[in-house]
Formats: structure tokens, C-alpha cells, sequence
């Protein structure tokens, strides 16, 4: 019966060495150890891992606030929890949350304990359901989501916000001529082409066929004007193989608290649509006192 008992214990330790992902560091950041499970997870083994730091399948891209509130919660002797990216091995990206604990002996940090869950499939989703799937860039519910949220933030500080409604000129006439397929390309060149020249602050989505909405925190409409413009310019000149050059559209709305979301949007698409009206391939900012 102990032989038994003892026999499941080292199944059971077996088992969970391979489904926990655990990585411990000593007080520099130094990998000392991690689990099969971890090893699974990313790819690499201990051996190539002992004697380097997490950076070397840590994503690149993680901001610098997030790595620097982490290591100053943990330099504290407290507890840091929060969702990371990293990459594989093989250079697969992957999501985890990660829990981290200093590794504490008589108030002096002996090392850190990481404790990982994999995410990647739940970020996935999140991802598929907020992106629009072309483009991969915010889908119209996402935006709706996120124009709430800066509503209510701008109310609360005081500040202000932009929006700039982007329609594509003469797009049908692009379809008819080159076809949906080449059409989609363009859809897509273009909003790498504006993802480009946004700031990483800005919040850009597709609101519907050749419509797009951009996002501008803190930005009023003067501001938000020379962004548009920009905008407007680099699409105009950039070659998207086709026989005229590709020009859009612009209406912009700065916030204005005694407006709803939807009258906020519906004042920046009327800025567009006036935009068409006096030849397209412009900017337009919408008047508050409802005259363009």
C-alpha cells in the first residue's frame, strides 16, 4: 500500500512538472531552472536556458512601462502579476499570464519565481472577435467599445479627443475595373500605409466597406487636421499599381461633451461627405455650430 501511495505521488509530480510552466532566476534574473512543462511550452530546453535571462524569448515589442513596473514590484519583495507576450524557439509568438514571486530568505531576495499560463488561444479569440478580418485592424464593435471608453475618459479629465472619418474616392469604380480580389489588396496596403503614419496611441479601425475611423486621444480638431493630412497626402502618393492614384476622403469631428457618440460620428460623416461633395481627395472639419 505505501509502495502504491508513493508510486501515484511520483505520477502526480510527473504530471504537474509537465502542466505548470515554472521558471526561477536568482537575484539578477539569471534562469537557474524550469519545468518540462516551460521547456514544452517554449521550445527551449534547460540546458540552452541556464545562465541567460528571459529576454531570450521575451517579445521584443513588450513595453518598456510594463517591464519597468515589473521589476519594480518585485524589487519591492512583492508579488507581480500581469500577461506577457513571448516567442518560441522556433519564433512562434505566445500569450501568458505570469505570476512572478521574489524567493525571500530573512528579507534578502535569494531569486524569483515564475509561474506561466498559457493564453494564447484566449487572446486569439479576443482577437478574432475585436479585428476585422481583412484588414486585421479594430472591426466597428471594437470601435464602438472603444469610443465609450474615450468618451468617458475625456469627460472625466477634462480633455479632448478626435475623430477622423476616412471613406476610399471612386472604390466601386476600383472593383468594377480591377476586381474584389485586387480591391482587398488595396484595403489592406492602405491601412498598413496609415497604420504607419499613426501614433501608437491612436486607435484605428474599419467601420464598414471602404470606411475607416481613426481614433485621436488628446488631440483637438486643429491637431487632428494635420494628421488627416498627412494621411491624405501619403495615401495619394503612394503607388498602388493602379492606372490614377488612390485618394481618400476626410471628415473630422473634435469631442464635444454636449454630443453623443452617435451624433459625434454622424458630424464627422458629414464632414466626409462634404469633403466629397466639393471634389473628394480632402479634408474637412465639422463645424460645432453645425456649419462646415
Amino acid at each position: 500500500m505505501i509502495c502504491f501511495s508513493s508510486k501515484l505521488k511520483r505520477i502526480r509530480l510527473k504530471v504537474l512538472d509537465h502542466i505548470l510552466f515554472t521558471l526561477v532566476t536568482d537575484e539578477k534574473g539569471i534562469i537557474v531552472d524550469i519545468s518540462k512543462g516551460f521547456e514544452t511550452l517554449s521550445g527551449y530546453t534547460l540546458k540552452e536556458l541556464l545562465g541567460k535571462t528571459p529576454k531570450v524569448f521575451s517579445y521584443m515589442g513588450t513595453p518598456k512601462e510594463l517591464i519597468e513596473d515589473l521589476w519594480t514590484t518585485i524589487g519591492q519583495n512583492k508579488t507581480w502579476y500581469g500577461e506577457i507576450k513571448n516567442r518560441t524557439k522556433s519564433g512562434k509568438d505566445y500569450w501568458n499570464t505570469v505570476r512572478i514571486e521574489p524567493l525571500v530568505d530573512k528579507d534578502r531576495i535569494l531569486g524569483y519565481l515564475a509561474i506561466y499560463t498559457n493564453i494564447t488561444e484566449h487572446k486569439e479569440l479576443i482577437r478574432q472577435a475585436t479585428s476585422d478580418p481583412l484588414t486585421g485592424i479594430y472591426n466597428r464593435a471594437k470601435l464602438d467599445f472603444l469610443l465609450v471608453h474615450e468618451v468617458q475618459e475625456a469627460y472625466r479629465e477634462e480633455n479632448t479627443f478626435s475623430l477622423l472619418f476616412m471613406d476610399l474616392d471612386h472604390f466601386k469604380e476600383i472593383n468594377d475595373h480591377y476586381g474584389h480580389l485586387k480591391g482587398d489588396q488595396i484595403l489592406i496596403e492602405m491601412t498598413n500605409v496609415v497604420r504607419n503614419i499613426l501614433r501608437v496611441s491612436d486607435l484605428f479601425g474599419r467601420w464598414g466597406g471602404e470606411e475607416f475611423l481613426v481614433i485621436l486621444p488628446n488631440t483637438d480638431g486643429a491637431s487632428a487636421y494635420l494628421i488627416a493630412e498627412k494621411l491624405r497626402h501619403r495615401i495619394q502618393t503612394h503607388d498602388f499599381a493602379l492606372n490614377e492614384p488612390l485618394t481618400v476622403s476626410i471628415g473630422i469631428c473634435e469631442y464635444d461633451p454636449l454630443k453623443s457618440i452617435d451624433e459625434l460620428i454622424a458630424a464627422a460623416d458629414e464632414a466626409m461627405y462634404k469633403a466629397k461633395n466639393e471634389g473628394r481627395n480632402k479634408t474637412v472639419i465639422y463645424d460645432k455650430k453645425g456649419k462646415n
